[in-house]
């Protein structure tokens, strides 16, 4: 199957998500049989200079191919930069024009560069005469009411060599929560010769089957509903909504916090697993009692420790 000039396994694919899709998660989700996995918001400044937290982000495990690194940032020569030092180790490189969070905007970066088009057709153009990597875009439909995306927008950015465009369909203004607009994303499909992949609200194939009929768009790009059930890619490939026994979530909770521990270290594995572990304990019975468990946990052992008292407590 091909997303643009790249060979993916499924149409599922993981979207990049901060704080979330580091190396251990993205191979969790791979295993399950994402087609495409994308680090983490990656700042170019911080690969420009040479940030060692930064750098350690966007290593990848032998099984992640296709792999993109989303890379975010407002100076189109930085942004160039960074591109370069880091395109041997990803298959695509990814521009945010899409994070909301106010840090991010502040800094002209992620989904401000929707109200400085030129600014982000700089980038663009750019990455696409310097970059020999295929070159892709993640965005919002708009800033606010007063600057949506129009179809000319779309076709440009087309015209300038993006290789696929992923769209979430909800406005800067809307942050997380509100109407998701997929059939500006039906008219931007219509639109354009290349591929768009939606983004926002995808939690079952029941959903992404109303959305491919509304849409009739190939490719979904999976986020918030990956982190509490990174199954969730197995689901869709074989077309149907599972519920996953405690025995199997608990050896998948195991195998997470095992990849964690290779890739972190105790001490930081311990403290970054804690907001997994209460994604995965979403619905079983006193998750409260064990994620208060998980908070103070501060050793491999004690982690351990909770995950098999899973099944005692049901």
């Amino acid at each position: 199957m091909k997303l643009g000039s790249l060979d993916v396994d499924s149409p599922y694919l993981l979207a990049p998500m901060a704080g979330y899709t580091d190396k251990p998660f993205r191979s969790i989700c791979k295993t399950f049989g994402a087609g495409l996995t994308v680090s983490e918001l990656i700042s170019v400044n911080a690969v420009y200079y040479g940030n060692k937290k930064t750098m350690k982000l966007i290593e990848k495990s032998d099984i992640e191919k296709p792999f993109s690194i989303q890379l975010f940032g407002g100076n189109p020569d930085t942004f160039l930069y960074a591109a370069q030092k880091i395109e041997h180790i990803c298959d695509c490189i990814n521009i945010n024009a899409g994070c909301p969070a106010n840090k991010v905007v502040k800094a002209h970066s992620g989904s401000y560069l929707l109200k400085e088009k030129n600014r982000l057709f700089e980038i663009v153009d750019k990455l696409k005469k310097h970059i020999k990597k295929p070159v892709s875009i993640k965005l919002r439909k708009g800033f606010d009411e007063n600057s949506i995306n129009t179809m000319d927008f779309y076709k440009e950015l087309e015209k300038r060599g993006i290789d696929f465009i992923v769209i979430h369909p909800r406005l800067r203004s809307q942050f997380f929560k509100g109407h998701l607009d997929y059939e500006h994303i039906a008219i931007a499909k219509d639109a354009l010769n290349i591929d768009v992949i939606v983004n926002g609200g995808l939690n079952s194939y029941k959903k992404i089957e109303e959305v491919k009929q509304l849409t009739r768009c190939n490719f979904f790009m999976i986020g918030q509903s990956a982190i509490d059930k990174p199954y969730i890619f197995e689901d869709l490939i074989n077309k149907k909504d599972s519920i996953r026994s405690v025995d199997f979530l608990k050896e998948l909770i195991k195998k997470h916090f095992t990849l964690m521990i290779e890739y972190y270290g105790e001490y930081l594995a311990v403290r970054n697993f804690r907001k997994f572990f209460h994604h995965y304990t979403k619905g079983i019975k006193f998750s409260k009692q064990l994620n208060t468990q998980i908070n103070s946990a501060k050793t491999e052992k004690e982690v351990i420790e909770i995950i098999e008292s899973i099944n005692n407590t049901q």
